[in-house]
């Protein structure tokens, strides 16, 4: 029945498409014909938006489920077609950006994988660059420029600015504790992690972590010796 209606639909717009243009090729046409024609336009540009926003809603619930299982090139896929249908959306870019990401960690071949971590750095720019305080592109954009280009000021700086808007924001404390401690400043690393435990709650399992890193930390600064 659905199928049947849809159909209807499609066949009414063709023809209230063709019956326009007849209207306005006549030499004669009155203010009554025309603004009935507007009208029955207006309809069919109504549908055709709907639509769009159901088809971008669809491919961005696809999308979200493909990327769960890390089928990314099909995530990709219909994230393009979203991305055709909404071409200024940030999610879209961010989403993007993200596969392209995941795509250049999988990849073996180390110039395949540069040009994949090129594209995501392309489209989580730009998903900053339309809404500047999405967090998760910024953060996304943090961890490409850490471990795809060997970025570590760059990577910093991005989780800097999550944490100026965000101070407890526990993502961004934890990757800011890696970058640190992979650059060998252990006392910053360590202030990331002491921080840790004043934002989370005891019994979690992310606690357990930061107190571990701290430990870790302490061990390699010689103080539980």
């Amino acid at each position: 029945m659905v199928l049947f209606l849809l159909g209807c639909a499609a066949r009414e717009d063709v023809r209230i498409i063709n019956e326009s243009k007849r209207v306005i090729s006549k030499k004669k046409k009155s203010i009554d014909e025309l603004e009935e024609l507007r009208g029955k336009l207006k309809r069919v540009i109504n549908r055709k938006i709907r639509a769009v926003e159901l088809l971008e809603e669809a491919d961005r619930l696809l999308a979200a489920k493909y990327m769960d299982i890390g089928s990314y090139n099909l995530a990709l896929e219909v994230l393009k077609e979203a991305e055709y249908l909404k071409p200024e959306n940030a999610f879209i870019k961010k989403d993007i950006g993200l596969c392209y990401y995941f795509l250049g960690r999988a990849e073996t071949d180390e110039r395949a994988a540069k040009e994949y971590y090129s594209s995501a750095r392309l489209y989580l720019e730009k998903a900053i660059e339309l809404e500047p305080d999405l967090i998760e592109a910024r953060y996304s954009l943090g961890l490409l420029l850490f471990f795809g280009f060997k970025d570590v000021s760059g990577a910093i700086k991005q989780m800097k600015i999550i944490l100026e808007e965000n101070p407890d924001d526990v993502d961004a404390h934890f990757a800011l504790g890696r970058f640190y401690y992979e650059i060998n400043e252990l006392g910053k690393a360590l202030n990331e992690y002491i921080t840790l435990t004043r934002i989370l709650p005891k019994n979690s399992p992310r606690y357990k972590k930061a107190e571990e890193n701290i430990i870790k930390i302490n061990r390699e600064l010689g103080y539980y010796e």
